[in-house]
């Protein structure tokens, strides 16, 4: 791992994300990119056909953004979790989640950490969060902090124990060096998708041999829950997980609408970090 992507709005939200990446950058030697999207850049007042630039708007807006950055990198240079660690910053004009999409396309990211409120109700129908609309666009990694976070020693990785998921089984083996806690995967047998105890573990067996995930057990919830991002809740608080980790179809357009993501939906209503890993 080379680069770590950190969006920031400023907000405490932010600083819990820039904390965690900090020590994922230290184990790794990573450098952390510190993002901005400045959605301000262009203002603009309607008159007739034309639009006028607002320029003194523009100016106050990135004045307070370089404000901003610079407590932020203040605060990086004072606090000795960052002593050993590179961070760049950049500001980009435009929508966050595509000023976010572009950045890791251009310049390589191999992870992003962003943080998240979790959204709910018609807020959550309507507009979605910005983590989410991540989640769903790019092809890295995506760890989503909704608060801050100690270590990462008990891990929840909720499966269907198909071979499609394999994908996402060997991205998360090969950041084992970073989330080096015990894993519990999580199969979720209802109705709808019951296995025999046999056919479980020799479907666990496989993905676990062929993505060569390490310290990884099987976990079964047979009960009967309204849907499996609750039982997947459930059971991470449970066991007091640290993080849950997740693999996702990355649905966009019709197919997200009528089908939904399971990963987006436990990302909008977890208080426990959720790593996102892309299985297309």
């Amino acid at each position: 791992m080379k680069k770590i992507l950190v969006p920031t709005d400023f907000s405490g939200f932010a600083h819990n994300a820039l904390e965690v990446a900090a020590d994922i950058a230290f184990k790794t030697n990573a450098e952390i990119m510190l993002l901005h999207a400045n959605e301000k850049m262009v203002t603009a007042t309607p008159l007739a056909e034309y639009y006028l630039y607002d320029k003194a708007i523009e100016d106050e807006y990135l004045d307070m953004v370089t404000e901003s950055l610079k407590k932020t990198l203040a605060e990086i240079a004072e606090s000795g979790k960052f002593a050993r660690v590179k961070v760049k910053t950049a500001v980009i004009g435009g929508p966050m989640v595509s000023v976010i999409e572009d950045f890791v396309k251009d310049h390589a990211i191999d992870l992003v950490v962003m943080g998240t409120r979790g959204v709910s109700g018609m807020e959550e129908i309507i507009v979605g969060s910005n983590t989410e609309k991540v989640i769903r666009r790019v092809k890295c990694p995506v760890l989503a902090v909704p608060s801050p976070a100690v270590s990462f020693g008990k891990i929840v990785f909720p499966t269907t124990l198909k071979e499609s998921q394999l994908p996402a089984f060997k991205a998360f083996a090969a950041l084992q060096k970073i989330f080096s806690g015990e894993v519990s995967l999580l199969y979720i047998n209802d109705p709808g998708h019951f296995k025999n105890t046999a056919a479980m573990e020799a479907q666990k067996d496989f993905l676990v041999k062929e993505s060569g995930l390490k310290n990884a057990n099987l976990f079964v919830s047979d009960t009967e829950v309204f849907n499996e991002e609750d039982a997947i809740l459930d059971f991470a608080h449970q066991n007091h997980a640290d993080l849950i980790v997740m693999g996702t179809h990355q649905r966009r357009g019709l197919a997200h609408f009528f089908m939904g993501s399971m990963t987006e939906d436990t990302v909008n209503h977890s208080d426990i970090p959720v790593l996102s890993l892309s299985i297309k």
